[in-house]
């Protein structure tokens, strides 16, 4: 069996790296040498304390990215440090889901729902996953097949089709195009992989603009007027 790639392997190899055997690593930690073994051989998956005690006593360049690389190992990925190289490394990559619902971004009358906080803490969770399916340009990259679901409006679904290759192309220049022109308008979301708060200020701000738009033209046609212009303002009307 192919141990490689594996936790066990790694913890296994960082040890063998730092001239420790089984009892002295488990002396250190504070566990037997029987318990390391089968940690090594992928037998047991070690708590998460377990996993810093055993990443601080293999120094092997930086201590917070061995646990960080352990932890993505074990499965362990809601306990990555964010404030790291590795964790950046996986956002951009596409392959790390960060499903997160923070209630205090959401409406005034949402906030009030009973339950919400449950919510929100079951959709707080991180995972690794297969392919890149976050990063956009996955899809229009790939040379598998990419399906569609072509709505009327924002819920319906009319149809699935089927995206041919030359089109993918046409699409990827059309969506390039319009980040750049996201990218120039907000220059700071070059910087949003390193720093989370980037696209948290640019919802904010263009949050702030909308309001201040729609009190402008509520004093002068009136709140449902008011509305609607908001609506068709933002594009936020049904597609067809």
């Amino acid at each position: 069996m192919n141990m490689e790639g594996t936790l066990g392997f790694k913890i296994k190899s960082y040890r063998k790296s730092n001239d420790l055997t089984l009892n002295e690593l488990g002396a250190k930690v504070g566990v037997t040498h029987a318990y390391l073994s089968r940690v090594e051989n992928n037998k047991v998956v070690p708590t998460d304390e377990l996993l810093e005690k055993i990443a601080k006593n293999l120094p092997y360049n930086d201590e917070v990215d061995t646990l960080n690389e352990f932890r993505i190992l074990a499965g362990y990925y809601n306990n990555i440090d964010e404030d790291t190289e590795l964790y950046n490394d996986l956002k951009a990559s596409g392959r790390l889901e960060i499903d997160r619902f923070n209630p205090e971004d959401a409406e005034d009358e949402m906030k009030n729902i009973d339950g919400l906080e449950k919510f929100a803490k079951k959709r707080d969770h991180k995972r690794i996953v297969d392919n890149p399916y976050y990063k956009l340009n996955y899809l229009l990259e790939t040379n598998y097949k990419v399906f569609y679901d072509l709505k009327l409006d924002y819920v319906d679904k009319f149809v699935t089709i089927e995206i041919p290759n030359e089109f993918k192309h046409e699409l990827y220049k059309t969506i390039n195009l319009k980040i750049l022109e996201l990218v120039k308008e907000y220059p700071a979301l070059l910087n949003s992989i390193n720093d989370e708060k980037v696209v948290d200020d640019y919802r904010r701000n263009k949050m702030d603009l909308n309001n201040k738009l729609f009190d402008f033209a509520r004093l002068n046609m009136g709140s449902e007027k008011a509305m609607e212009f908001l609506r068709y303002a933002n594009d936020d009307v049904d597609l067809m």
